[in-house]
């Protein structure tokens, strides 16, 4: 049986590599989240696929808070095609977002959490062409750093942050620990604004810190965050039936 694909840690950051959600509103009252969630959940990135062409299709123009909901699944999408190697189809989907994203620029320029997704759809870009590392890194950093700066607690931010670190070479600056630091800043930003609910993005986000944890040889640590990842999303198939048990096996738990 061919296993299901998932998305990572979202956003595929390479600055050498790499020198994965503050919205207005509640993602659990959105038309399409619980289906979204649904998909993420079994690794089903074709049903994914669909809902976000549903969601494309019928997107408010002039609502802005559709136009971020119909922006945080491009990315989810988005990641997926550059971790699975889908090069040109990723580019599409690379396009179509950073257009929606100047265009929300253009009304919110300071925006943190549209300035994080900047920085990753940058990153994005790296992951597609490592050689382009060397002067879209630091770019892709920019906005990431402009982010935090202007709201130490944005989801997006603290995400995107997390993840360079994670991802960047310590030769380049690079600490999981650091990394640790922000994702942990974005789980608790999502559970402080009751953000959790059939909501991929924290569950994604709970799954990066654990794995970052058990690359930190913070073992016990790791396993309670995946046994939180388990209570409280109990269908998560990429923790309950490979993480999880891969951590219990590898430390002999």
């Amino acid at each position: 049986m061919e296993r299901p694909q998932y998305i990572t840690r979202v956003v595929i950051l390479t600055m050498m590599v790499l020198l994965s959600m503050q919205l207005g509103f509640s993602q659990s009252t959105t038309t399409y989240s619980d289906s979204i969630y649904k998909a993420y959940s079994r690794g089903k990135m074709d049903k994914w696929l669909k809902i976000m062409n549903t969601c494309e299709k019928n997107v408010n123009e002039n609502n802005a808070a559709e136009q971020f909901e119909l922006l945080s699944y491009y990315y989810g999408y988005t990641a997926w095609l550059v971790g699975a190697e889908k090069y040109d189809t990723a580019e599409v989907y690379i396009d179509k977002s950073e257009q929606l994203i100047e265009e929300l620029l253009v009304e919110s320029p300071e925006d943190p959490t549209l300035l994080a997704y900047k920085g990753a759809y940058i990153a994005f870009t790296i992951g597609i062409s490592k050689l382009k590392a060397v002067y879209l890194g630091p770019k892709s950093m920019k906005y990431i750093n402009k982010s935090i700066e202007l709201d130490s607690a944005n989801i997006q931010g603290n995400i995107e942050k997390g993840n360079s670190m994670y991802y960047r070479p310590s030769a380049f600056g690079g600490d999981k620990n650091e990394a640790i630091e922000y994702y942990v800043k974005a789980v608790k930003s999502f559970e402080k604004k009751g953000l959790v609910v059939n909501n991929w993005m924290y569950i994604n986000t709970l799954t990066a810190l654990g794995q970052a944890y058990e690359a930190t040889d913070q073992i016990q640590l790791a396993k309670l965050c995946y046994e939180k990842i388990i209570r409280i999303f109990p269908n998560f198939m990429w923790v309950e039936d490979e993480l999880y048990p891969d951590l219990l096996r590898r430390h002999k738990l």
